[in-house]
């Protein structure tokens, strides 16, 4: 996560370990996980729906250009910030 620079990517801080955990300092982002947005406006329309699958695949290419293969895409794991 440290090598990654990308405008639609959580942004790596640090990370911290105890004896039992690892703990991830990421950047904050002010919003909601799109699943929870999505929730609350009911169905996307074609506009939005465009705007955030071709953000994603914009997040996608680039993941794949740094030899990464990201396998747990879901709205729960997607934020939209404010």
């Amino acid at each position: 996560m440290e090598r990654l620079k990308f405008p639609f990517i959580v942004k790596f801080i640090r990370s911290f370990q105890s004896p039992e955990h690892v703990f991830f300092l990421l950047e904050y982002i002010e919003g909601q996980e799109m699943f929870e947005f999505i929730r609350g406006i009911g169905l996307l329309s074609s506009e939005l729906c465009r705007f955030y699958i071709s953000s994603l695949m914009l997040c996608l290419e680039y993941l794949e250009s740094q030899s990464i293969i990201y396998r747990d895409l879901k709205p729960e794991n997607v934020m939209v910030d404010a």
